[in-house]
C-alpha cells in the first residue's frame, strides 16, 4: 500500500547502537538531545514478578518531525557525530506515521 504525504501524521525515527552504560549512556544521551533525539529506556523483564532490568541487546533513541527532509538531516547529522564519538550505530531508521491514538 502506498501512502500519499498527505496522509503521513508525522515522521519518527529510530537510531539504535550497540549497547552502552555509564558515561557512555550519559555522552550518548548528550549527543542525542542536541539533535532532538530522546534515549528510550529499555527495560526487560522475563516474568510478571521478576525486577526489570536494563537491556544490554542495544541501545537506541528516537526522533519525530512532521516533515521527512528536516528528520533525515537530524539523524544523518546524530549517526555522523555517533561515530566520531567511536559509538558503534547498528540501524537507522525512518517510519511514516498514518495513525496515531492514545488510549487511557
Amino acid at each position: 500500500m502506498e501512502v500519499s504525504s498527505q496522509e503521513v501524521t508525522y515522521y519518527e525515527s529510530h537510531v539504535t547502537i550497540e549497547p552502552v552504560f555509564g558515561e557512555r549512556l550519559e555522552l550518548f544521551t548528550s549527543l542525542c538531545n542536541k539533535h532532538q533525539f530522546r534515549v528510550a529506556k529499555l527495560l526487560m523483564q522475563r516474568h510478571k514478578e521478576d525486577e526489570p532490568t536494563s537491556s544490554t541487546k542495544d541501545s537506541f533513541c528516537t526522533g519525530r518531525s512532521s516533515t521527512f527532509v528536516e528528520l533525515k538531516t537530524r539523524m544523518t547529522e546524530l549517526v555522523a557525530e555517533l561515530r566520531i564519538g567511536e559509538f558503534k550505530p547498528l540501524r537507522a531508521k525512518i517510519e511514516a506515521v498514518v495513525f496515531d491514538e492514545r488510549y487511557t
